[in-house]
Parts: C-alpha cells; structure tokens; sequence
C-alpha cells in the first residue's frame, strides 16, 4: 500500500490519507480527479482500525476506572459534604 498525500480536511478537520492505488484505479477508470481523491481519501488504512487487543485494551482500562470511581467516588462525596456542612 503506498500513501500519496496526506491532507486536512478542513470542513470536518478529520485527517484523510490518499492511497495511491485506489486513486490511480479510479482515474483509469473514468472518475474525475476531485472523486478519485475523496473516495481513496475515505478508505480507511490499518492504522486508523482498532484491533481485537485495542479493544480488549480499552475494556481493561475502563475496568479499573470503574473501580476506582466506585472505591473513591463515595469517600469524595463525604469529604465534600463535610467541608460544605461543617464549620
């Protein structure tokens, strides 16, 4: 897979990422140069994907933040309880 350019979309400000191949595929066959790029530009590139493990990554790291807002969330409350009830 070969990159051709890299450029910002300014309207929505989303990277986009030309893949030369599919580009030079739409030219020959008849597209215009501006739909050549914004359909090879939509075509998303392996890096952009998460993979399983990202994804099992993420459930992890959500895991433990869950814990720790139900661990402290409740001590957090108390304090702020005290300090505005409390001379």
């Amino acid at each position: 897979m070969t990159v051709v350019s890299v450029s910002r979309d300014g309207y929505s400000g989303i990277m986009s990422v030309i893949v030369s191949e599919v580009y030079d595929a739409l030219l020959e066959a008849g597209a215009s140069e501006e739909k050549a790029k914004a359909a090879a530009g939509a075509i998303p590139i392996g890096q952009q994907l998460a993979t399983k493990q990202d994804i099992a990554d993420l459930k992890a790291e959500i895991t433990v933040l869950r814990r720790a807002i139900l661990t402290f969330g409740p001590l957090i409350l108390v304090l702020l309880l005290a300090l505005v009830f409390l001379p």
